[in-house]
């Protein structure tokens, strides 16, 4: 499974699965997911955040480390995005809004792995919530342009009374390497 470095390049920014859905229109239901969740103790992400560049950490590292251009990074480097997540039945919905792409992905929690396919990749992936609820963690198998196997981690939390989410993304390539970035997105 080999991405190229524009779709990781999207992974990373967007820390959903490939590949893109219809956009959905809020419902009801979105509402009685979320309030389940909470239910259950787990930690609801209901809202529209949008990306603090400068408290988050730069993907240049990370994305050198998969192959993408040096245009590319300064790219991702330079993007803001705001994404509109909602609880649905099956998982999360995220909906990315950025200067060049809107896109919505339902991220599906506990469904094991699945493979998804776009018109740019595939890629192996899954999402759970941690044991404690607080955080959901979509875990991808992938294979860098180099053909090096390597898996990226993306931990979502909240932070700061639910004002702020908090995404941990690490690369671990299977050579040792390992590259982490901090992304931080505030409540809108």
């Amino acid at each position: 499974m080999i991405l190229p470095p524009s779709v990781l390049v999207a992974w990373l920014l967007f820390a959903a699965p490939p590949p893109e859905v219809p956009v959905a229109i809020p419902t009801p239901e979105a509402a009685v997911a979320a309030a389940a969740a909470a239910a259950a103790g787990k930690t609801d992400f209901t809202g529209t955040w949008k990306l603090d560049l400068a408290a988050s950490d730069s993907l240049d590292e990370m994305l050198a480390a998969q192959g993408a251009s040096w245009v590319e990074r300064k790219a991702a480097g330079s993007i803001v995005v705001t994404q509109k997540v909602a609880h649905k039945a099956e998982g999360i919905e995220v909906c990315v809004e950025s200067s060049f792409k809107h896109a919505c992905n339902l991220v599906k929690i506990g469904a094991g792995w699945e493979e998804k396919s776009g018109d740019k990749g595939k890629a192996k992936s899954r999402t759970d919530w941690s044991p404690d609820g607080k955080a959901v963690i979509t875990t991808s198998e992938i294979s860098l342009q180099d053909g090096k196997s390597a898996q990226l981690v993306v931990t979502r939390t909240l932070e700061d009374e639910g004002k702020t989410t908090v995404q941990l993304i690490e690369l671990k390539i299977k050579d040792g390497k390992s590259c982490k970035a901090r992304r931080v997105l505030r409540t809108q």
